[in-house]
């Protein structure tokens, strides 16, 4: 089994968790809360097993759609790192 790899995400994720949780808390701020510990979760996962996502579709990227709420973490395997790019709702466009 290979290391463990450090978790890193990037400001633009940290933009993209705050603007959903923003939105959300609008009209359900405990839904909000859960929608953020999700992706949190599924984000940490990420260390341990870096290949659960699919091929992404910008080249040398990975994408991990959430289970249970429609957001997607894109992100990239480096040697020792996991580094999430974005955290995009599914029915946005995606960025290229």
């Amino acid at each position: 089994m290979s290391a463990k790899k450090q978790l890193e995400l990037t400001e633009r994720a940290f933009r993209n968790i705050a603007a959903a949780e923003e939105y959300i808390a609008k009209d359900k701020p405990a839904a909000a809360q859960k929608v953020v510990k999700a992706i949190y979760n599924t984000a940490e996962k990420l260390e341990t097993f870096p290949e659960m996502g699919r091929p992404g579709r910008v080249p040398g990227t990975r994408e991990l759609p959430l289970v249970e709420y429609p957001y997607t973490l894109i992100y990239r395997i480096k040697a020792t790192r996991v580094v999430v790019y974005a955290v995009l709702h599914q029915s946005r466009l995606y960025p290229s």
